[in-house]
């Protein structure tokens, strides 16, 4: 009879991921609840900034690591961060985007320009393309590439399915170029005593939050 233990292969996939607790977080006690504070370490709204268009790698700075390992690209300058709340409605995210959209740099520079001198317009601004013999520009291209975003949308918990309502909503536009990226931010919650008489010690707990990024720009 063949044996039904799991091989290394199977028990590999299995692996713990590196954002992933290795246990759950215990049971408040009675009596006690969570109170929740802001995300801890730098906003995804205060990323460094660089400017596109600039192929030096000293516009670059560095940015913290997620907890899962991944490094957020720095945001460009031009840049709009609207943060999407779990009591936002869908028009007015939409009406939100679609104005930041509108005054978004390369949609100024390139509209009512034919389609060749749009693609022009785009190969000259965007650092790192054919004809770009920086070897600096080259290298930072893929990082300049992520930041192009003319404006994203930062979502947590509840608020995720809204922000990427909005993106699905957008990917009807032909000219417009939608990206999501999800991050890992930890958070840190105090579980306090709901009264305040209560003989019940304080207490500090650090989770992982999911959050989605939904990034758009002008093609």
């Amino acid at each position: 009879m063949a044996s039904t233990s799991p091989t290394s292969d199977a028990r590999a996939q299995f692996k713990t991921l590196p954002n992933r607790p290795q246990a759950k977080l215990p049971p408040i006690p009675n009596g006690s609840r969570i109170q929740k504070r802001p995300l801890a370490g730098p906003s995804p709204f205060s990323r460094p900034r660089i400017n596109p268009s600039s192929s030096s790698s000293s516009n670059l700075l560095s940015t913290t690591a997620d907890p899962d390992g991944y490094t957020p690209p720095p945001r460009a300058t031009h840049t709009t961060v609207i943060k999407v709340s779990s009591g936002a409605t869908f028009m007015s995210l939409v009406r939100r985007v679609r104005k930041a959209l509108e005054k978004a740099p390369s949609h100024q520079t390139t509209k009512g320009l034919p389609l060749a001198a749009r693609i022009a317009a785009l190969k000259v601004a965007k650092p790192g393309t054919a004809g770009s013999s920086s070897s600096s520009s080259r290298h930072w291209g893929g990082i300049i590439e992520d930041a192009l975003d003319d404006v994203v949308l930062v979502a947590t918990g509840r608020a995720i399915e809204k922000a990427v309502d909005v993106g699905g909503f957008f990917t009807r536009e032909k000219e417009l170029v939608v990206l999501v990226r999800t991050r890992t931010l930890q958070a840190v919650d105090d579980v306090v005593a709901v009264d305040e008489e209560a003989d019940v010690e304080d207490q500090v707990r650090v989770r992982n939050v999911s959050c989605v990024e939904v990034g758009m720009r002008w093609a």
